[in-house]
Order: structure tokens, then sequence, then C-alpha cells
């Protein structure tokens, strides 16, 4: 309008989805995995090694607060690297070792006890 240049931009949120120059979706998931730390550390209390929830309610809280954040437009995860979804992986592992009150050294096959599918 009124001959305004329009700023180039190299990525754009469209429908909470932020897509980039080559669709590699490295913004998007960059994204959602700091709004799932956000959501880790807020809940923190009640999911935490200390708390007296039980695991299933723990696991609820989980898939309901977290989980859900995840794995919005989780098609896109088509078309990423790998290495980019194992950064999501290790957001699910902490919270199985903290809510199942596991050691670091455990392997994270507890994932199972809380019946938590990988991402």
């Amino acid at each position: 309008m009124l001959n305004a240049r329009i700023p180039w931009q190299w990525s754009y949120k469209y429908l909470g989805v932020t897509l980039d120059r080559n669709l590699n979706f490295r913004d998007h998931i960059a994204r959602v995995r700091n709004t799932a730390l956000f959501y880790t550390a807020r809940l923190g209390a009640l999911l935490g090694r200390k708390s007296k929830l039980s695991r299933r309610n723990k696991r609820t809280i989980y898939i309901m607060c977290i989980r859900t954040v995840m794995t919005y437009a989780s098609p896109v995860f088509a078309h990423a690297a790998p290495k980019l979804l194992e950064r999501l992986q290790i957001i699910q592992n902490k919270f199985c070792r903290a809510a199942t009150d596991a050691h670091w050294c455990v392997r994270n096959s507890i994932s199972i006890d809380l019946e938590l599918p990988t991402l």
C-alpha cells in the first residue's frame, strides 16, 4: 500500500506451524521444543520426582498438557531430520525419568511402564 516495501521473510508462522525457506521445519520443531520445556517447567511440581501424584495421574497430565503441544501438526515431522525429532524424544525421556523417579543411568525403556509411545 502506498508504495511501501514489504520486507522479505525467511520463515512464516501459519496455523501454528512455522514454515521456513526449505520446508525442513527446523524453526517449528525448535519452537515446539521450547514450548514443551516451558510447560514441563511450569508443571514440574506436579510431575517431578517428589510429587505425591500417582504415575497414572502424572501420565494423564503429561498427555493432556505437554504431549498435545509436541504432537500438534505432527504430519510435518515426516519431512524433518531424525536429529530434530530426537530432540523432542529427549523431552519425553526426561519426563519418564522424573515421573517414575528413575536414576539417570536407567534405560529409556521405562517409557514402557508409562505406556507412552515414542515420538
